[in-house]
């Protein structure tokens, strides 16, 4: 299991496998941009959060953003039909060894909806 958590560790998510196992991306659509967040792919069911989070939604309120209610650190995002099988977990909440050489792909949600680029480690 790998496990992210929020700076002040209220919220906790335990994740069957390491970002190098999963999708990963860095989006550059409005809200990803400014949260300055590196997003990797789950199923919601292999995911076990715990912890207060607030929920912001917007847009087409399709996608529930989820923050710590302590620290404000974003950690992941859900949909809001809880059918759809996929998340995204703020990566940066994880330990920093396991993201040093992880390839990132740079993905243009704000625009194209393609990849643009790819980055090593955060």
């Amino acid at each position: 299991m790998v496990e992210a958590t929020c700076h002040c560790g209220a919220v906790r998510l335990d994740l069957p496998k390491p970002p190098q196992d999963v999708e990963v991306k860095e989006c550059n659509c409005s809200i990803c941009r400014r949260l300055g967040s590196v997003m990797a792919y789950y199923s919601p069911k292999d995911v076990r959060v715990s912890g207060a989070t607030d929920i912001y939604l917007w847009g087409d309120r399709d996608i529930e953003f989820h923050r710590c209610k302590v620290c404000g650190n974003f950690t992941h995002w859900a949909a809001v039909d809880k059918t759809y099988d996929r998340m995204g977990v703020n990566v940066r909440l994880m330990q920093p060894e396991l993201l040093t050489d992880l390839v990132i792909p740079k993905f243009d949600g704000a625009d194209t909806w393609t990849v643009i680029g790819e980055r090593r480690g955060l």
